[in-house]
């Protein structure tokens, strides 16, 4: 079971926060992650809209890695319709360098009307575009021939000579993709899934192919609050949550149509999903686990038990843009030393039953 601290990082500029405030402070917090022990770190990318200061997370996870010596780096996910892929290839390899081997690559098609708009690529071409990419990243940093040339649908490359060799002989891909289809694809190629296998495709794929899933990542970011009381988890963690949760729901839809007002969430209806126990039920993406250390534990047994499918890996995200870096430190804190021994004791006695 692995355990990762998932971010944006985005910036609050409605609080007066600025790109480089918002910066700052996930990489703290990803040089905590190491001290306390976490697996692993990953830095989503977004252009254009609210997130703000996540534009470049590979030259974010470079000055992580340059301050770190075991947590390992990743991205969740890059956006890559909007990249070139050769340049991408090569700054994936600088980061691998960087990190003497320790990046991963988790990538997606991308979700914002403003980046399709802005960067002037029709929402329709971007699982071609991905994939294209993601075939051309391959042969880069895995293909192992020094000059190659590519003709595609989208891109067409005569003469690479590739020199930017990683450190990784394989740099681990996470899809970043709840979809069947992407999902399907991930799974015959043996990717890791930085999402929930919902449909249990990615499971069924990987048995048909020879794979054992269970050996690989599978799983989703969770926000976490741990307080002293239930009550002091909900406080630190509700104004942001329901900001985060108002950005993505009320978003342009890709076709540029707006949804209704109705998607919009308030603290007080977050408040009665908690007393009425309806949270994990709901249409909003990013409802929060808050509680105490007990709490918290309770929550996530029955995911670490597979009760809500095949599951390896735990993200957290413990600075939803707004939450105070006190809050941020208590959650990360408890979860490492409290809440993570629990979890791991019971993976570790799941795999022993599985044989």
């Amino acid at each position: 079971m692995r355990f990762s601290i998932i971010a944006g990082p985005r910036q609050r500029a409605d609080l007066g926060q600025s790109a480089a405030d918002a910066w700052w402070n996930y990489v703290n917090d990803a040089l905590l992650a190491e001290k306390l022990g976490y697996d692993s770190v990953f830095f989503g990318e977004h252009h254009f809209c609210f997130a703000s200061g996540n534009s470049s997370p590979l030259t974010l996870l470079a000055w992580v890695a340059a301050r770190t010596e075991r947590l390992r780096v990743g991205t969740s996910v890059i956006c890559a319709p909007f990249h070139n892929p050769l340049r991408l290839a090569e700054n994936i390899a600088a980061v691998d360098i960087a990190s003497k081997g320790r990046f991963d690559f988790g990538v997606g098609v991308g979700s914002q009307y403003e980046e399709f708009e802005t960067f002037g690529i029709p929402p329709g071409e971007r699982f071609g575009r991905t994939w294209e990419l993601i075939d051309i990243v391959e042969k880069c940093l895995h293909g192992g021939e020094e000059v190659f040339s590519h003709e595609g649908k989208y891109f067409r490359f005569p003469n690479v000579r590739w020199i930017m060799q990683p450190v990784q002989q394989r740099i681990p891909i996470f899809w970043g993709g709840f979809g069947p289809q992407g999902v399907q694809r991930a799974g015959e190629r043996g990717y890791h899934l930085i999402a929930p296998d919902v449909t249990g495709t990615y499971e069924r794929v990987m048995r048909a192919h020879g794979r054992r899933p269970e050996d690989h990542y599978i799983g989703f970011v969770h926000i976490v609050s741990i307080g002293a009381t239930q009550q002091q988890a909900f406080d630190a963690i509700a104004g942001p949550a329901v900001w985060l949760n108002n950005i993505y729901g009320l978003r342009r839809n890709l076709d540029g149509s707006w949804p209704p007002e109705t998607k919009r969430l308030t603290v007080d209806g977050l408040r009665q999903r908690y007393e009425s126990n309806t949270l994990g039920r709901e249409e909003h993406l990013f409802l929060p686990v808050a509680g105490t250390v007990e709490q918290v534990i309770e929550h996530f047994l029955p995911i670490v038990r597979g009760e809500r499918g095949l599951v390896t890996h735990i993200g957290i995200e413990v600075r939803t843009p707004g939450t105070k870096t006190e809050d941020v430190e208590r959650t990360m804190t408890l979860f490492a030393r409290e809440v993570m021994p629990v979890l791991k004791a019971e993976a570790q006695k799941q795999r022993q039953k599985a044989g």
